[in-house]
């Protein structure tokens, strides 16, 4: 089997010093020794350098790819999989890793690589928004918002996830939506709506605890408008009776869908990004293959 590890020198929860990426590229050619697995290692240098490296590397027919670095850097390796018989390998080492989480991997850097390597293959759906791919969340409101300014902090980490996303609960203003969620048409001011193919966020922060990236379906949760104390009552079901009814959140789950709106503000695995007018949400099942994920769970 031939493999290539592409690695985010610069990932991680604190904030890496420069000797990083050297220290995990050696981590990763001595694995590859070890399983005696020809491959190649390669750092990236900036956004979208890991998308770039994983098409030249599929087109040189490598079979086993491993994103090592956080949600963004698995969102863009698994870019250039997606549809093809070339297995994603993960090894998470960001702020989060809700992808990992999510999938149930292993969030330790050695195992995680091992399994990554030479890991059993399951098949996982990819939902998209637009033409934007997510393997875990994708989401339309708040918790894009929140997504964009916390990618721009030095350092990460769940505390500053919630001591952030409480801040800019108090001043978020609410933006109206129409949605078609398959044969139901909703309009109205949200909060958020979330289209989830995995369970959690990340930091284990769960979203959609029903949500099984292998079974076809996005799991919907729609959020009302609300003053700050209201959207802390309905945020208790992220920690307490996860699965029972909330005034003002609402959950369904859908194969197609539509957002539309004057401001659309959007994350795919985390990465924000701001559009305008009807972005069409769908799912495609089984096309990614990766290493580690088992469907009998």
């Amino acid at each position: 089997m031939r493999a290539a590890i592409i690695i985010n020198p610069v990932s991680g929860r604190h904030g890496v010093g420069t000797t990083a990426g050297r220290r995990r590229a050696e981590l990763a050619r001595r694995v590859l020794d070890r399983r005696g697995i020809d491959g190649d290692v390669a750092l990236t240098e900036g956004p979208g350098h890991a998308h770039e490296l994983a098409g030249a590397f599929l087109s040189k027919q490598i079979e086993r790819i491993v994103a090592w670095g956080g949600d963004g850097t698995i969102n863009e390796v698994a870019g250039a999989l997606v549809g093809t018989t070339t297995t994603l390998g993960i090894v998470p080492a960001g702020s989060g890793d809700g992808v990992a989480g999510s999938l149930r991997l292993s969030l330790a850097t050695e195992p995680a690589l091992e399994v990554a390597l030479s890991g059993r293959v399951g098949a996982i759906d990819v939902g998209f928004l637009g033409s934007r791919h997510f393997l875990n969340i994708g989401g339309i409101g708040f918790d894009a918002a929140v997504g964009r300014a916390f990618n721009m902090r030095r350092t990460r980490g769940g505390l500053g996830y919630l001591t952030g996303g409480l801040s800019m609960a108090w001043s978020y203003q609410c933006v109206p939506y129409r949605l078609r969620l398959d044969d139901q048409e909703w309009s109205g001011e949200r909060f958020l709506v979330v289209f989830a193919n995995g369970r959690e966020y990340g930091n284990h922060i769960p979203i959609a605890p029903d949500a099984d990236p292998s079974d076809g379906w996005l799991d919907v949760v729609a959020v009302d408008r609300g003053p700050f104390l209201r959207q802390l009552w309905r945020a208790r079901r992220l920690i307490v009776g996860r699965r029972k009814p909330a005034e003002g959140v609402y959950r369904t789950r859908v194969r197609t869908a539509s957002v539309s709106g004057d401001v659309l503000m959007c994350h795919v695995d985390g990465e924000a990004f701001e559009t305008s007018g009807m972005l069409e949400v769908r799912i495609q099942p089984k096309a990614i293959q990766i290493a580690g994920f088992l469907t009998e769970r």
